[in-house]
């Protein structure tokens, strides 16, 4: 029974990148989608399965892995500068207006910080999937998306520890730093002299199985039970979702030095936040620091931003020369 589960959705996943791609969308915008449509908000065909995000989570270590060996390590250092303003300015805005928005609709303090923490990290799976599928992972905005993504990361990771080690709460495990540690192990078998062989061998691997796993898996997790209840909570959250992450990282990318055209790119490329908010909004949950009903408001959110994030990304990328 879960294997048909597997396949139904390995099929969906690939089927609805293709028409998206067809649609001028991007190839993970359908895979996510399709999660939607099969899971149990719709046709209800795939279960989400514990195997499921299992070997989802394998795809985003296969995703950083592929990442690291195509990442020029040289042209990550020359753009340090913008990559770690675009973080930090990334990180500060949700840190601010998410905590904001949470006292207005009578949150207490405790939570309403957790709300700005779980909107603080970005998603570099997404955005990576998308830059090498135009082929722009190597481009100005491409190296500075990722080095601001991987810092966000880090800024993120420490953030739930402090909150955790001040306010209570389970802290994060070690599946949530093991993106990190797979993207520096791709970085080290660049030096590799079968690098470019296996970096083929995986992406193709991963494109077929892992990779439409995870983005489908994703789309499993959205559950519409209470949606027309909380439809203008969902709004403005997914409005400040994405314009406190783009305008944050821009005004970031701006500072330090890169042109306008490339720093929107980089702003639509730090909106999505997928896996690591999701391992965030899953430790609340745990933490009793959220309810279940604000838990799946965050996913539903979580999981627009991850949608909205390559709809914005791919035409910006379109005018990127480098």
């Amino acid at each position: 029974m879960q294997i048909i589960a597997f396949l139904i959705l390995i099929v969906a996943a690939l089927v609805g990148g293709k028409i998206a791609t067809k649609l001028g969308l991007s190839n993970v915008v359908g895979q996510l989608i399709a999660g939607i449509v099969v899971g149990p908000a719709m046709l209800n065909w795939v279960p989400s399965l514990h195997s499921i995000h299992t070997f989802g989570e394998l795809g985003v270590l296969l995703l950083m892995l592929n990442a690291g060996l195509e990442t020029d390590v040289k042209q990550l250092k020359e753009n340090m500068k913008p990559a770690s303003l675009a973080a930090i300015f990334g990180v500060l805005l949700p840190l601010i207006v998410f905590p904001a928005l949470a006292l207005v609709f009578g949150i207490n303090w405790k939570t309403a910080i957790f709300w700005g923490i779980v909107f603080a990290a970005t998603s570099v799976s997404i955005t990576l999937a998308v830059l090498n599928e135009q082929g722009k992972l190597t481009s100005t905005p491409g190296a500075v998306i990722l080095g601001a993504a991987v810092l966000d990361d880090i800024i993120a990771l420490l953030l739930v520890a402090v909150f955790t080690m001040f306010l209570g709460g389970s802290g994060l495990g070690l599946d949530s730093v093991m993106p990190l540690v797979a993207f520096a192990v791709g970085i080290l078998m660049r030096r590799w002299a079968h690098s470019d062989k296996f970096l083929e061998l995986s992406d193709t691997f991963g494109k077929w199985t892992l990779f439409p796993i995870f983005f489908g898996s994703i789309g499993l997790m959205i559950s519409f039970d209470n949606f027309m209840n909380e439809i203008l909570l969902l709004v403005i959250l997914t409005v400040a979702a994405v314009a406190t992450k783009y305008f944050g990282s821009v005004w970031g990318a701006r500072l330090g030095g890169i042109s306008a055209v490339d720093s929107r790119a980089v702003g639509a490329g730090m909106v999505s936040r997928g896996e690591m908010a999701l391992v965030i909004v899953q430790i609340g949950l745990g933490a009793n620091i959220i309810n279940e009903m604000e838990f799946s408001s965050f996913v539903i959110v979580i999981i627009l931003s991850t949608i909205i994030a390559p709809i914005m990304l791919r035409p910006l990328l379109n005018k990127v020369t480098d």
